[in-house]
């Protein structure tokens, strides 16, 4: 059987804080490493999706309703349900990496900042629409 969690494979997320979420795999650890034996992969996903706009709506209200909140996290594979589809976002590999998780500050908010900046370019061209809508269940 061959690999399922793939860089760039949308995943929902099972467990804890974002339980519910669609994310996108970052980088995939099948092996595990030292800190982490087991199966695991750095998701970057939507903490807080847009909202519904209308064209009558002011271009201030716009922007505001079009804010995305984003989240990186390392989960394991047991937390994760791998969809069919694939986003093919281009991440910026030295801010977003597990080396950027692992102390809070700056290094964290830039990660944070740049996935945020992606995915709201992603959202305003328009592409991958099911990927910004929540999940109805």
């Amino acid at each position: 059987m061959g690999k399922i969690m793939k860089s760039g494979k949308v995943v929902v997320v099972l467990g804890g804080r974002y339980a519910g979420k669609k994310g996108v795999v970052v980088k995939n650890y099948d092996e595990g490493s030292n800190d982490r034996p087991y199966g695991h992969a750095v998701v970057a996903g939507i903490d807080r999706y847009p909202l519904k706009v209308t064209k009558n709506m002011s271009k201030k209200k716009f922007a505001r309703k079009n804010r995305i909140k984003p989240f990186l996290k390392v989960i394991n594979y047991n937390h994760l349900m791998p969809t069919r589809y694939t986003v093919d976002i281009t991440w910026d590999k030295t801010l977003v990496n597990k080396d950027s998780l692992r102390e809070p500050g700056k290094k964290r908010k830039k990660a944070r900042f740049d996935l945020k900046k992606k995915f709201e370019e992603r959202h305003k061209t328009g592409k991958n629409r099911w990927f910004f809508k929540k999940l109805q269940f």
